[in-house]
């Protein structure tokens, strides 16, 4: 089986792996909302190699706790909405859409072999990720 195939099976069926890519698909999506910087989204489908993969992750999780405390100011404000039943507490925002330092490390195990795969399906989800979005006023 070659390589491309084994990193869409991980990705695509490996349940704990797919948990790890949900994790920071969610994060991204949030993101997007937030920050409305879609050249972050450019740059992880496109890097040049590893390294490149591994800074425009950098990249996205350095503005970690700003984006999630807008978010969270934002549901409140009622400038950005939630798909999710249930009372959204600043926990529960921060625990659905937060991404940890093992769910990084498993991304970067896989995007070793092919970073721009594994970074254009990455971005395509979060891109398409429909969970949360900005209110229209």
């Amino acid at each position: 089986m070659s390589k491309t195939v084994d990193i869409l099976k991980k990705i695509l069926e490996e349940e704990n792996i797919k948990k790890k890519i949900d994790a920071f698909v969610r994060y991204l999506a949030a993101y997007r909302v937030v920050e409305s910087n879609y050249g972050l989204f450019d740059k992880l489908a496109r890097p040049r190699d590893i390294e490149d993969f591994a800074r425009t992750v950098y990249e996205s999780v350095r503005v970690r706790d700003r984006v999630l405390s807008k978010l969270y100011e934002g549901v409140k404000d009622g400038d950005y909405k939630i798909t999710i039943e249930g009372e959204l507490s600043r926990d529960r925002i921060e625990r659905l859409f937060s991404v940890t330092k093992g769910d990084l490390e498993e991304i970067i195990k896989i995007a070793k072999d092919n970073p721009r795969l594994v970074g254009s399906i990455i971005a395509s989800f979060a891109l398409s990720y429909e969970g949360v979005y900005e209110v229209k006023k």
